[in-house]
């Protein structure tokens, strides 16, 4: 069995792209021969524990805890669940199995095809692996043969981390690629984030400005017409509006900036919140980048990174905290108190501008109704008599859109809120003295962040125009 599982994972390694990693548990027979193939063959190999390793040794006999606790010091990650009584042994069994089903792109199980002798079996986790669709290789404990479900080499291509790696760097960066997996990732941040920056989202920009134009036309409509001008330049003028504010709508259509951006922008904030964490021991995962499509693979493979990351080293709580504070939280308060100042500015110009074009198109009416005037101008006659009546509440309409369109309360809103909560979680992250409390408080702080990453991807991913 040890040779058919190296022979096997060197085939995968050759048919699959990338850096594989093993991940199993080490119960005695198929589990631990696993973790010595993985090991062999020179892939890294992460165990997860059913319980914590002092109870998990009470299932394992002197001799043979004696070569597991040996293998598990060779594992790149130990991991255990939390402890679990007597009577929910086998649940706990259950829910390792579970675990790894969930965390696999491809499942690997040593599995006569017969059903479960207890909760927990091999056959509960096939079925599990079968119900989520998961690749699976089978290989038979007394044929030795091996079956594939399921499986393509398609399965494991992504064409988002394809779109992200093809990126060109900056001029200047070398195309090397470093050797330390923080390093990697901190290059790769820089890709992304630099593309981000470079294609910042006019999606909303593109609406407005369509907005703006056919309501610019329709006003100089209502001048011709009101006025009587005869002016063929006025007409052109009027086409062009109309023309642009048309492109300006297929643009959106067509050249998916918004796309790219999220693809970048969500990329790279994936990786600020690794690098910000990197050297805080198991820091969980923000639990919205598991909601976010076409991205786990990115942030599986970071993380995969950061916990095979030998060079990683215990960080002085201190000091990390301090540094955390000044680069991760109080950057980004600066950033939503500056977003907040500018989006409460665009607000009050656009509500006041709704505001005084409606109550100068109800002064219009008002004025016209009660007053005659036999002396005034044809000019100014036309004006309170034609143009005005379409003008006054066509522009009032189009802040009213505007501020639609930017979305400007939900943003204010949010802005306001996510200043709130960072001044919250820093004041929480001060008071830490102890790593775990100061792991919690962390991991709260990124999950806020990652929670505003989400709204961007469900934003800007199913937009109206695409």
């Amino acid at each position: 069995m040890s040779k058919i599982l190296g022979t096997l994972l060197d085939s995968l390694r050759a048919e699959i792209p990338g850096q594989l990693v093993g991940y199993s548990s080490v119960a005695i027979g198929a589990d631990t021969l696993f973790a010595e193939a993985c090991l062999s063959s020179g892939l890294p190999w992460m165990a997860l524990l059913p319980q914590s390793e002092h109870d998990f040794k009470n299932d394992f006999g002197e001799s043979d805890w004696e070569k597991t606790s040996a293998l598990l010091r060779r594992a790149t990650r130990l991991q255990s669940l939390p402890g679990a009584k007597e009577a929910d042994r086998n649940l706990a069994y259950l829910e390792c199995g579970l675990l790894i089903v969930e965390e696999a792109d491809l499942l690997i199980a040593v599995w006569d095809g017969k059903p479960s002798r207890g909760v927990g079996g091999t056959a509960d986790v096939v079925a599990n692996a079968r119900n989520l669709a998961k690749p699976l290789v089978l290989i038979d404990p007394d044929s030795l043969a091996i079956r594939r479900e399921h499986f393509s080499v398609d399965l494991f291509s992504d064409p988002e981390m394809t779109y992200l790696n093809q990126l060109p760097y900056r001029e200047g960066i070398s195309s090397q690629e470093p050797t330390e997996p923080e390093e990697r990732v901190r290059r790769f941040f820089q890709k992304v984030d630099a593309k981000a920056a470079g294609i910042a989202p006019r999606f909303r920009r593109w609406v407005a400005a369509s907005v703006i134009m056919n309501a610019l036309a329709v006003i100089l409509v209502a001048a011709t017409i009101g006025f009587e001008l005869k002016s063929p330049l006025l007409n052109a003028v009027i086409f062009v509006l109309m023309a642009a504010a048309t492109i300006a709508v297929a643009l959106i259509k067509r050249k998916g900036a918004h796309r790219k951006w999220i693809r970048c922008r969500v990329a790279s904030e994936i990786c600020r919140s690794a690098l910000a964490t990197w050297k805080l021991a198991d820091v969980g995962e923000p639990v919205w980048f598991n909601q976010l499509a076409g991205f786990t693979r990115l942030a599986k493979t970071i993380r995969l990174l950061k916990v095979t990351d030998k060079r990683q080293q215990a960080a002085n709580i201190g000091e990390w905290r301090q540094k955390y504070l000044t680069a991760r939280v109080d950057e980004q308060i600066h950033y939503f108190r500056r977003r907040r100042q500018k989006l409460g500015l665009a607000l009050t110009i656009l509500t006041f501008s709704f505001w005084a074009f409606s109550a100068l198109g109800i002064g219009r009416t008002v004025f016209t109704s009660l007053m005659s005037m036999p002396h005034a101008s044809v000019a100014i006659s036309r004006a309170l008599q034609t143009f005005l009546p379409i003008a006054l509440p066509l522009a009032a309409g189009c802040a009213l859109s505007l501020t639609s369109i930017f979305d400007l309360n939900r943003q204010l809103a949010r802005s306001k809120a996510m200043e709130s909560l960072l001044k919250k979680a820093r004041s929480q992250i001060e008071k830490c003295e102890s790593l775990p409390s100061l792991r919690r408080a962390v991991e709260n702080t990124e999950n806020a962040f990652a929670s505003e990453v989400f709204e961007w991807f469900t934003l800007f991913r199913y937009p109206r125009f695409n």
